[in-house]
C-alpha cells in the first residue's frame, strides 16, 4: 500500500509556487505517479538543478525526472494542450514518447478551442470592468459541461465516430452562446483582438483543425477506466503527489465572486476524490504560499502596493496581459491567509515560496491586520474574515459583498529586517517563529531559489 499521499494546496489566489513545490517533492525517488486536479489553465514553473526550465500546464511537474502523471475524473484537458506540451517535451527535453508517462480517467473532461473563444470574447466584452480570466477555455468547458451535458466530451469520447458532428455541435452552441455579446460590440482597443477570434469561431477550416487535434490526441493517449487510480496507482508503494490548480482564494463558493474559478479548490474534494477511489492510507496536506502576497488579475488584495513590483518580481515570469489582467504583489497577507486556512481546514503544514526575493530585498513585509474590519457581516470583533459556508446564489451573493469589503478595509503592515548573509537555517527559525505563531501550522518547506535544492525542507 502507498505510504503517503501529498497533496499541495495554494492558499492564495495562484501563482504560489506549486510548480515548484512539487517538483522538489517529485525529487524523492519514491514518489511514482503524479495526479493532475482542476485545470490545464495553470502554468507550473519548475528549474532543475541541471539549469532545465519548464512551465507545465497538463503534465505533471515531476515529468522531468521521470514521474508519471495521471488525469484524474477531477481535470480538464486540452487536445491542442497535449500535442504542444509534448512535442515541448520531446524537442527541449528528449523525452522521447511523453505519452508513453501518462493515463486519462475516462471521465477527465476536454475543453476545446471554442470554449477558449467563448472565454477571451466574454472578457473583452466586459471593457473596463474585468472579471479576470487565464482564457484558455478550461473553465467556459466545464461550466457548459454542467449547463450543457449531451455537448461534453470526455477522454471515453475521443474515439467515438461521431467526433466531428459533436464538436461541430459544440461550435454552434458557443456561436449561439455569443452573438448578443458579439452584437453587442467591443471597446475600441479591442476590437481587433475580437475580430480575429470571431474570424476563427466561423471558420470551418478551423473546425477541421480542431477535429484533427482530438484525433491525433486519440491516437496517441492511454485512456483508463475509474478503476485504475486505486488499483494501479494508489495500490503501489511508494508516494503519490496530487497536484492542483488554482488557490483557495479562486474556489467558487469560498473566493470572491466573481474573481473566481468555475470549480471547487478546497481539499476536502481531493479527500473524496481519494475516498472514492478506496483509498485508506495517509494523506499529507500543504498549504503553499509566497513569502508575500501576488494576484495575477481582478480580486480584492488589501495589501497591493504598486510600489513593490519592481522588487519582488525579478524573474517571476507573470507577465500582464488582455485576459488575466495586471500582476499585483505586496506585503504577505496573514488575515487572508488565515481566511484560507480556515476555508481549507487542517493542514500538517506550510511550504512557503520565493523566500530569496524578500532575503534580497533585506526585509520581509507583513500584514497581521485590517483597520476598517468591523463590518459583522464580514469580519469577526478581532478582524478576521469570517468564514461563511454554502453552495448556493446566496452564497456567491454572500462572497461579492465580502470582497467589496475587503476593497475599503487598510492593512497594518510589520516590517522585519533580513539579513542578506543569514544562513538558511536562521532564516528558516525566524519564518518558524513569526508564522507558527500567527497561523499555527508548522512550516515544512521555505524555498530560498528556484531549483529543488534551494528548497529547505523539515
Amino acid at each position: 500500500m502507498v505510504s503517503n499521499v501529498i497533496v499541495p494546496t495554494d492558499h492564495g489566489p495562484g501563482d504560489g509556487g506549486k510548480g515548484g513545490v512539487v517538483h522538489r517533492l517529485c525529487c524523492d525517488r519514491r514518489v511514482h505517479t503524479v495526479l493532475k486536479e482542476g485545470m490545464f489553465c495553470g502554468n507550473h514553473g519548475i528549474c532543475t538543478a541541471t539549469g532545465q526550465r519548464y512551465a507545465f500546464s497538463l503534465w505533471g511537474c515531476g515529468t522531468l525526472g521521470g514521474v508519471r502523471t495521471h488525469f484524474t475524473q477531477r481535470f480538464v484537458a486540452s487536445a491542442v494542450g497535449l500535442l504542444n506540451e509534448a512535442r515541448d517535451l520531446r524537442y527541449l527535453f528528449g523525452i522521447h514518447d511523453p505519452f508513453e508517462l501518462l493515463t486519462i480517467d475516462e471521465r477527465t473532461l476536454f475543453a476545446t478551442s471554442y470554449h477558449g473563444f467563448m472565454s477571451r470574447l466574454k472578457e473583452l466584452a466586459l471593457g473596463k470592468n474585468p472579471r479576470g480570466t487565464v482564457g484558455t477555455g478550461a473553465g467556459a468547458g466545464y461550466r457548459d459541461a454542467q449547463r450543457v451535458p449531451e455537448l461534453a466530451l470526455y477522454a471515453r469520447d475521443l474515439s467515438r465516430p461521431d467526433l466531428r458532428d459533436r464538436l461541430a455541435a459544440v461550435r454552434e452552441q458557443v456561436i449561439r452562446d455569443l452573438e448578443p455579446i458579439i452584437q453587442n460590440g467591443f471597446l475600441p482597443e479591442d476590437q481587433e483582438a475580437a475580430d480575429q477570434e470571431i474570424s476563427h469561431l466561423y471558420d470551418d477550416g478551423f473546425l477541421e483543425y480542431v477535429v484533427d487535434q482530438f484525433r491525433q490526441v486519440a491516437r496517441l493517449v492511454k485512456v483508463v477506466g475509474p478503476e485504475y487510480l486505486g488499483q494501479e496507482i494508489l495500490s503501489k508503494d511508494g508516494v503519490v503527489v496530487v497536484e492542483k490548480s488554482h488557490g483557495i482564494l479562486t474556489d467558487h463558493y469560498q473566493g470572491f465572486h466573481p474573481h473566481t474559478s468555475a470549480i471547487r479548490t478546497l481539499p476536502s474534494f481531493t479527500r473524496s476524490m481519494l475516498e472514492e477511489a478506496e483509498y485508506r492510507g495517509r494523506i499529507t496536506d500543504i498549504a503553499v504560499h509566497r513569502a508575500y502576497q501576488i494576484r495575477h488579475g481582478a480580486g480584492p488584495m488589501p495589501t497591493h502596493d504598486p510600489a513593490m513590483g519592481e522588487h519582488l518580481l525579478p524573474g517571476s515570469n507573470k507577465d500582464e496581459n488582455r485576459y488575466q489582467g495586471k500582476v499585483r504583489v505586496g506585503p504577505l497577507d496573514l488575515v487572508m491567509l488565515r481566511y484560507a486556512l480556515a476555508c481549507a481546514g487542517p493542514m500538517n503544514g506550510l511550504a512557503l515560496t520565493w523566500f530569496d526575493q524578500v532575503q534580497l530585498n533585506g526585509e520581509w513585509n507583513i500584514c497581521h491586520r485590517y483597520r476598517g474590519a468591523d463590518d459583522p457581516r464580514f469580519f469577526t470583533p478581532e478582524g478576521e474574515i469570517k468564514v461563511r459556508q454554502g453552495d448556493d446564489e446566496d452564497q456567491l451573493a454572500h462572497q461579492e459583498a465580502l470582497g467589496k469589503a475587503l476593497l475599503e478595509v487598510t492593512p497594518e503592515i510589520t516590517t522585519y529586517p533580513i539579513s542578506k548573509n543569514a544562513s538558511r537555517e536562521e532564516l528558516y527559525k525566524l519564518c518558524t517563529d513569526i508564522l507558527q505563531e500567527h497561523l499555527g501550522i508548522p512550516v515544512r518547506m521555505i524555498s530560498f531559489g528556484p531549483t529543488e535544492r534551494d528548497k529547505l525542507c523539515k
